[in-house]
This record gives structure tokens, C-alpha cells and sequence, in this order.
């Protein structure tokens, strides 16, 4: 009896044949722009006293200012300005920073992770789970206070040998389901590591 060709292509090795799905899509919790936010809010706060305080020193500045532009300097409105200006840059670096953690994406298969970042300009890229070797959870005293931490993926990918998922709920049990999927990978690669040299047995 002929067999065909579908079934004679089919691989038989179970490693093989074990599909690539998405188990998991994670992203960068907003709530770790919040010090850098109170930091600019209490600069943009001091610079404004400041201004106030020194108001005749920085009027006479502007006034020297006044002479060199001339008729398009604002005359009756310039303090306003500047007090918009000292604050927008002050809430600008925050502003940043919360739309790079609103853009960037960590998504886990059962193979490897992929990652996207970037706000105007992105980038993609993927880490193998298997060449993982080593995973650290922490958490600064800001992140418990926040309720986040860090997970930093040590691994032997010449691109990534240090990744970094930031801003993450309740770190500790990602680790360990990492870890699952890391041994669960090599497991079914049968990768094995000796002294410092990696491979697939």
C-alpha cells in the first residue's frame, strides 16, 4: 500500500512538529513614568518661585532682550511665556517616556520573545527562549512602592545578552513562568550547555 506524499514529508521528531503560538502579550505599566513626573513637577514648582522671587532681575534681562528683537518681542506677555516655557519642558521628558512605555510591546510564544519599541521610529526583534540562561527579578524601593519590578534576561544571543523587561505587575511570578517556558524549550530542543558552550543534542 502507497503512502502519500503529505504523510511521508510529515516530520515524526516531536520537536519538530510542536506549533509556534502566542502564550502571553505584556506591556510596560504606565505607572513607572509617575516619579520621573513628581521629579519635573517639583523642578518646574522651584523654577517657578525662582522666577517670581528674582522677577526685577529677570524683567531687566528681558528688557535687554526687548531691545536686540525689538517689535516682536511680547512685551506685556512675555513672563507668561516664559513660565509656559520652563513648564513644557519640564513635562515634556515625562510626557516621553510614558508614550515610550505605551509603545512598546513584549510578546512571549512558547519558542521565543518578540518586542517591539519605539514611538515615531519602531523596532522589532526576537530572543530565542532557549538561549536564555539566566533570569534576576527586582525591585527597587520606588517599583514595591508602585507595585513593579524588573526582569532581566541574561542569555547568550550576541544582540541581547542583557534584556531587560521594565515596568512589570507582579515580577516575581513572571520569572518563574518564564523559567517554565525556558526548560520546557530546551527540554524539547534538547539543548544542553557545557562550560560556557551551548548546543542542541
Amino acid at each position: 500500500m502507497g503512502h502519500s506524499q503529505d504523510s511521508i514529508s510529515r516530520p515524526t521528531n516531536e520537536k519538530w512538529v510542536t506549533e509556534e503560538v502566542t502564550l502571553k502579550v505584556l506591556k510596560p505599566s504606565a505607572r513607572a513614568v509617575i516619579p520621573m513626573a513628581i521629579f519635573y513637577l517639583i523642578v518646574a514648582v522651584a523654577i517657578t518661585w525662582l522666577l517670581i522671587q528674582f522677577y526685577v532681575e529677570v524683567a531687566w534681562g528681558a528688557n535687554l532682550l526687548a531691545e536686540i528683537i525689538g517689535d516682536r518681542f511680547p512685551n506685556d506677555t512675555w513672563f507668561w511665556w516664559l513660565l509656559g516655557s520652563v513648564w513644557c519642558l519640564c513635562l515634556l521628558q515625562p510626557l516621553i517616556r510614558l508614550l515610550e512605555l505605551k509603545t512598546a510591546t513584549y510578546e512571549f510564544t512558547n519558542r521565543r520573545l518578540r518586542y517591539t519599541v519605539g514611538i515615531l521610529s519602531r523596532r522589532r526583534d526576537q530572543i530565542e527562549l532557549v538561549r536564555v540562561r539566566d533570569l534576576t527579578a527586582f525591585r527597587s524601593l520606588v517599583q514595591r512602592l508602585l507595585g513593579l519590578g524588573t526582569l532581566r534576561m541574561e542569555t547568550v544571543d550576541r544582540t541581547h545578552p542583557q534584556f531587560d523587561l521594565i515596568a512589570q505587575k507582579s515580577v516575581y511570578e513572571l520569572k518563574d513562568w518564564v523559567h517554565e517556558l525556558n526548560a520546557s524549550e530546551r527540554a524539547r530542543l534538547g539543548y544542553r550547555e557545557f562550560e560556557g558552550t551551548q548546543g542542541i543534542g
